[in-house]
């Protein structure tokens, strides 16, 4: 008469038993889904963005004018000293278009050349200017510029799909061809890029 008590007591046991293991699955998952992903690559502290110094008059010239080479050379004073340029460290990595076999692209590597030359570093040209979209995702993969700061200048035409492309939203207003002392400073230290505005070399 007692072996179905026996038995509703094995069940019950094996219920609770049940129960617990599911909690703890549960329990389990929650603490992994809201762990901080430091196994995740994190991206760089701040990146900045310009566009090319000035451009002579003559279409055929694929290098910069005499006016643009002098504010390639006080680009080096603003990144090195600003305040809000150098926040998070120098740039770590400097990149600029790779040129085409018609030399476009030419003047962004002449751009950042003399800032290159100041912080050690190669004037990187992966990617041609249309590859924009490329050229954001290496940057952000790169776990050598997490918490760092980046350094890019790139045609103005692509400008602001580059923006985008680094996480910026709206994407900020087409660049106009007149402006040369423009430099857009992407944060990521708030969680979502952020965007400031900054002008140099005047």
């Amino acid at each position: 008469m007692m072996q179905p008590d026996i038995e509703l007591r094995s069940l019950g046991e094996h219920s609770y038993t049940m129960a617990w293991t599911k909690g703890a699955l549960i329990l389990l998952s929650a603490l992994f889904m809201s762990a901080p992903a430091h196994s995740q690559v994190a991206g760089p502290a701040q990146i900045i963005l310009l566009r090319h110094a000035e451009k002579p008059a003559d279409p055929e010239d694929p290098h910069l004018a005499p006016a643009g080479v002098k504010r390639a050379a006080r680009l080096v004073s603003f990144i090195m000293k600003d305040p809000a340029m150098s926040r998070f460290g120098l740039p770590v990595a400097v990149f600029a278009t790779q040129s085409t076999k018609h030399d476009n692209g030419q003047r962004t590597q002449e751009t950042v050349a003399p800032l290159a030359r100041a912080l050690k570093l190669p004037v990187q040209t992966p990617f041609l200017g249309k590859d924009y979209a490329a050229m954001a995702k290496q940057i952000l993969a790169n776990p050598a510029y997490t918490g760092k700061t980046v350094l890019i200048c790139w045609n103005h035409e692509e400008i602001q799909k580059l923006a985008a492309a680094l996480g910026v939203n709206p994407r900020p207003r087409k660049w106009k061809a007149s402006v040369f002392d423009r430099v857009y400073v992407i944060s990521y230290q708030s969680g979502e890029p952020t965007l400031a505005t900054f002008r140099y070399g005047n």
